[in-house]
Order: structure tokens, then sequence, then C-alpha cells
């Protein structure tokens, strides 16, 4: 009891003792799990309630959960989502902004979000995405927020830096965002976290690509997994589905980066044509990945559809690979 109180007075900056009534309830109803004891500390130092005030909106987040979500039979899982729930309400009072950036992380990873990852705007965009990456201050501006409230933390992963240090959350609040606060799923969200990482695939003339590629896995990770289930709408996002596929043969994953590379192709061939150069591209850095695997048939049918394109095409037989620099071969 005593320890929960203190991780109740760290969070909160409040006092806490044992002959505080409404902390010993507060601790008593959260039933001292410390990820729940420190969000409601986080969230209580950044409003000015009541003990028994945040244990009334507790209540009302619960029985709320319980409608919308009734699969979560874990009475844990319960009680976190609940406080996230409450410290949530007040962010998206406080910064909608934050609100917003909070929802599309769950269509990232859970682990090491960066401003230059995010800095891949369109006019087309919403708004709030442009206004919060437009640069370093606004970013960790709205960033500051989600931490003030416990919900993110400074990413103390040991990689070795490039760009700017980044921002990463619990796994169990991670699944919050996932399951709970995007109940329904976001498809504009979804398509914009995989145009982030696929426009932020570096190629190997960047500067220490090889440091970007591996701090970008994880996110990759994340949108090959919603590419494959179908939940987000591949149209136009052929460019990007193709870098996914780059990164995974750069980082020698070559499974996945097959499967990005022929689901990119069959979206290049539907919306550019066979013989465009996109297309062929792409053709010949499947053909090589097959080779790589000793999948030596399927390398030499990529090659010679690739080659007779670009002579069909461009009216020449030569043709540079892209990917590794090889020349396109018609024959292993």
């Amino acid at each position: 009891m005593e320890d929960s109180l203190q991780i109740l007075t760290n969070a909160s900056g409040r006092q806490m003792s044992l002959g505080d009534a409404d902390a010993i309830k507060l601790v008593t109803v959260l039933d001292d799990p410390p990820l729940a004891l420190a969000t409601a500390g986080a969230y209580l130092s950044q409003v000015p309630t009541s003990l028994s005030d945040y244990l009334r909106h507790y209540e009302a987040s619960w029985l709320k959960l319980q409608k919308t979500a009734p699969e979560l039979t874990e009475y844990e899982d319960r009680m976190l989502y609940s406080t996230w729930q409450i410290s949530y309400d007040h962010v998206q009072r406080q910064n909608k902004a934050s609100a917003k950036l909070l929802q599309l992380w769950a269509y990232l990873d859970s682990q090491d979000v960066w401003l230059e990852l995010l800095q891949h705007t369109e006019q087309d965009d919403p708004e709030w995405i442009r206004e919060i990456t437009e640069d370093e201050l606004s970013f960790n501006a709205v960033v500051r927020v989600l931490c003030d409230h416990g919900l993110v933390e400074v990413d103390q992963s040991p990689v070795e830096q490039v760009e700017s240090r980044g921002y990463s959350m619990h796994g169990c609040v991670h699944a919050w965002t996932m399951h709970v606060l995007n109940q329904k799923w976001d498809g504009g969200l979804a398509r914009l976290a995989l145009k982030f990482v696929g426009s932020h695939a570096p190629k190997r003339d960047k500067e220490k690509w090889w440091a970007t590629q591996r701090r970008l896995l994880q996110h990759a990770n994340r949108c090959s997994s919603m590419i494959l289930k179908g939940s987000v709408a591949k149209e136009g996002m052929e460019g990007k589905i193709h870098m996914l596929g780059y990164l995974y043969a750069d980082q020698d994953k070559l499974e996945e980066a097959e499967k990005m590379y022929e689901r990119a192709l069959v979206g290049y061939e539907k919306a550019s044509g066979p013989d465009h150069t996109s297309t062929l591209n792409t053709m010949n850095n499947l053909g090589l990945l097959y080779a790589d695997q000793g999948k030596l048939d399927g390398a030499e049918k990529m090659y010679k559809r690739a080659l007779v394109g670009y002579e069909e095409g461009m009216g020449t037989r030569p043709y540079i690979n892209t990917h590794h620099g090889q020349q396109l071969r018609p024959t292993l």
C-alpha cells in the first residue's frame, strides 16, 4: 500500500498518505498495478481535480468500456484502459492535435516515432498533421502533452541516432490505441502511416542509410501487416509498398521483401500498365530477389518480362537495376 501511495505521490506531485481516505480508495480501486497508478498520477498532475472526482470519472469510464468493448474480460485490462481513457479525454480537450497523433500512432509501431518520419505531408493531408510536423518545436509541443499524461515517453533505445530523438509508448498503451481508441478502423490514418513509412525508407545514397533502415524496420513491419491483412487501401500506394520491399531486401529479410514487391507489382500493372517504368523496375528487383532466394525459374521469368517491356517501351536492350546496380539479364 505504501509503495502504491508513493507511486501516486511521485507521478502526481501531490502528497499521498495512509491517512488520506480518497488516496487509499483510489489505490484499492486501481488494484496496485504500477502502470495504472502512474497514469492516474500523471493525470492528477495536469488537472486540478480532487481524488474523489477522479474516482467518479474512472467509474464512468469503466461502465462505458463495458458497453463499447465487452470482449475485454480481464479485470486488469479494463482497469488500465479506463485510466487511459480518462487521460485521453483530457488530452482531447487540451490539444486536439495531440489526440489525433495518438490515434495515428495505432497504425505505427509503439516504439520510436520521430519528427522526420512524419515529415512527408502533402497539401491534401489533414491540416493537423501538416501543422505539427512543420518544425521540431511544434512536434515536441504536441508530444509533450501526451508525455505529461503518462501516455508516451522519450525513446531510450540504444540504437545509433540518426535524425531527431523519438518517442515511444508502452505496449499495453499501444494495444489500447489499436483496439479501443481506434475500435472503428480509420482507413485514412492507415494510409497516412503507410505513406510516411514508405516515403522515409532511404536508398543507399543517403548518409547512414543503414541506421535509418534499422530504425524504420519496426514501423515497416506494422505497415506490411496491414497490407497483408488487406486492411489498408493499396490504390495509389504502390510506390510506398515497393519501398517497403526495398527496405526489407536491404535488411536481408527476403521473404518479407518478396511479399511487398509482389503486391507492388500487381498494383503497378493495374494502375500504370505492364510496360510502365515503375512496373519494370519492380519486375527487375523481384527477379533479383528471386535469384537471391534460389528461385531461378521465377527470376528468369521476371528478367524476361522486364527486358521485353523495356525493349518495346524504350527501344533499348540494356537496363540497369535500380536496387543493386546490376545489369538486367534475360537468362541466368
